[in-house]
């Protein structure tokens, strides 16, 4: 499966707590789950391509 994001566009995951992962305690408000590993990984390989 192919997912195409433009730039600007808005990231949304669901999930249980390990979607949460202490997102009010971090600094990004990603918290410490899976979304900001996917954010850091997306940053490095699209960094043409920014995304929220």
């Amino acid at each position: 499966m192919t997912i195409t994001l433009r730039p600007g566009s808005t990231v949304m995951f669901t999930g249980d707590s390990i979607t949460d992962g202490a997102r009010l305690a971090s600094e990004d408000g990603l918290g410490f789950g899976y979304p900001p590993r996917v954010a850091g990984e997306w940053g490095l390989r699209h960094p043409d391509r920014p995304v929220t």
